[in-house]
């Protein structure tokens, strides 16, 4: 495969092959990650404190909305009950992407962060703007991207380099460096800027012990260096445990934040100064604490009966798409909110007819979007290529870059 975007499977009965070798992928990066961040950001009683004085973030106290989720078929084809698609945005082929790992569309410019090129930044029409791939030892570089974010205040893209333990502030208008600040410590493995702060997941504090301001997974900072509030202690079971099935946990949805922490059911809204419980996911077969306890091998968890990892959560109007993984799969589940019932919870989502949809991958203004890679453009193809428009009829699996598609809400929603 040439491109593998993080947050994507595919999944057909012909298909069986591809979505083993695409699982092995999507387990060996969440492996990957949690040794990345639990072994190569070490530090010493000199390491500078980011905040001699941190403060208890609120959490509020209102009661989330139960969401029960129950199996229902493998393919979920009656998409157009309640999404219609709007338009689809080819990328430039230069650069060729390898791996996209997250996507960021704000102020109408789409951030691609791509494990081979760096971050490419493109207009809606999918015209190529610049890229930012600086990597070095020099002023301005960067040994490499853990995570990313768009200040959008200040219209400044902000990198972590968890090797150099430094955030890289370019310029989100045409990736000029403009300035770089030792931090220290927390070592965030996401970071996002909404309301005016910086938002950090901070998943161990293993690497900082001394240091309990720190031991929370959610820290919240006005200028990005000092950490100015701090959300849902460390608990110890996950701190022996050093393994994040979700690929994300803070979920950018456009007017909104959420945040949902590993192996946990609620779904936090993110707000100034404060988190909200907004929804409470009861999971079939949900993994207990005690197998957590346990420390189990992660490949069988992964392939365990159990549900666990609630990503990708997404909501437009009384919408709602997450995903989570159970025996080895990655579900998708779409839920409407408004009338509080689930629409499905399947291997695979899609249109009846010849549209296109893979993953709800974000949310940008009033669309969800879907991030189209060649290999699944490339087996729609395959199925009925007769159905499609030219747009999709010209398309090289081999030589064009990844499709965005738009999709607003149906009118029965």
């Amino acid at each position: 495969m040439r491109i593998l975007c993080d947050s994507q499977l595919l999944y057909s009965q012909s298909m069986w092959r591809v979505i083993l070798i695409a699982m092995n992928k999507y387990i060996a990066f969440i492996l990957m990650t949690g040794c990345f961040f639990s072994c190569t950001h070490t530090h010493t009683g000199k390491d500078k404190i980011v905040s001699s004085i941190v403060e208890e973030g609120v959490i509020s106290s209102s009661v989330p909305q139960k969401l029960t989720v129950r199996l229902t078929e493998d393919i979920y084809d009656r998409l157009e009950t309640v999404l219609q698609p709007v338009s689809y945005v080819k990328l430039s082929n230069t650069p060729l992407l390898g791996r996209i790992k997250k996507v960021c569309i704000i102020d109408e410019h789409i951030f691609v962060w791509d494990v081979a090129s760096g971050i490419v930044c493109y207009d809606m029409s999918g015209k190529f703007l610049f890229l930012l791939n600086a990597r070095g030892q020099g002023p301005g570089e960067y040994t490499d991207i853990s995570a990313f974010t768009i200040n959008t205040h200040l219209k400044e893209l902000v990198i972590y380099d968890n090797a150099k333990q430094t955030l890289m502030f370019y310029s989100a208008k045409n990736g000029k460096f403009l300035r770089s600040e030792q931090f220290n410590k927390p070592a965030p493995t996401e970071m996002a800027y909404f309301g005016g702060y910086f938002l950090y997941n901070n998943r161990l504090h293993r690497n900082y012990q001394d240091d309990v301001s720190l031991h929370y997974s959610l820290l919240a900072s006005k200028d990005g260096i000092h950490i100015d509030h701090r959300y849902f202690k460390h608990q110890e079971r996950e701190e022996q445990y050093p393994f994040s099935v979700s690929m994300r946990n803070l979920h950018d949805n456009y007017s909104k934040l959420y945040y949902c922490r590993d192996f946990d059911n609620i779904i936090y809204q993110v707000d100034e100064d404060s988190v909200i419980p907004r929804f409470q996911v009861e999971l079939p077969q949900p993994v207990p604490n005690s197998k957590i306890e346990e420390r189990p091998d992660e490949m069988k968890l992964l392939r365990s009966g159990y549900s666990l990892g609630i990503t990708d959560i997404y909501q437009q109007g009384g919408l709602l798409s997450f995903r989570f993984i159970k025996d080895g799969a990655i579900l998708s589940c779409l839920y409407d909110i408004k009338e509080k019932k689930q629409i499905c919870c399947a291997k695979r989502i899609k249109f009846f007819d010849s549209s296109f949809v893979d993953t709800i991958d974000g949310v940008y203004k009033d669309c969800f979007y879907s991030i189209l890679t060649p290999e699944y453009i490339g087996y729609a193809l395959s199925e009925n290529p007769e159905e499609f428009s030219d747009f999709f009829k010209e398309y090289d699996e081999q030589d064009d870059n990844p499709v965005i598609g738009f999709y607003k809400l149906s009118t029965n929603m």
